[in-house]
């Protein structure tokens, strides 16, 4: 009996850690991926014909979006990274940076990594919204 109820703790932790903390489908095939913790909200890509993996585009911890069928827009906190450029897992909640994801929903996983702008600060986000000829009526919602 005490085996039993040893391996329930030791199962335990292994099938919470399955699935996500946080999904939301947004456009075509872009999601709202929490893997471990809020914090780590990033806009995905995943072509569900393919069985793929959700493939991380703006690496960052994002807070807000806002989008329609040809762009995202995304508010994030930036990431803090090692002298090596590695993310720390950790963000730097007093700067926000701002990202814009074209939608297409055809390209490879390994393209829709590159297939962004950003990161810009909000004067720099507004420039290029505008050259992008990106809808005003696309507003954010925090999440």
């Amino acid at each position: 009996m005490k085996t039993v109820i040893s391996s329930l703790f030791l199962l335990l932790p292994l099938m919470q850690s399955c699935g996500f903390v946080y999904e939301q489908h947004l456009t075509g095939n872009y999601y709202l991926i929490a893997v471990d913790t809020k914090d780590d909200m990033d806009v995905c890509y995943h072509r569900q014909k393919d069985d793929a993996l959700y493939t991380g585009i703006t690496g960052a911890s994002v807070y807000a979006v806002g989008y329609d069928d040809d762009f995202i827009l995304v508010k994030a906190y930036r990431a803090l990274r090692d002298s090596m450029g590695i993310s720390l897992q950790r963000y730097d909640k007093n700067t926000t940076e701002y990202y814009i994801i074209p939608v297409n929903n055809t390209q490879e996983a390994w393209e829709a990594q590159e297939n962004k702008f950003g990161a810009f600060s909000e004067k720099d986000f507004e420039v290029k919204r505008k050259e992008l000829g990106v809808s005003d009526d696309i507003t954010f919602k925090r999440l």
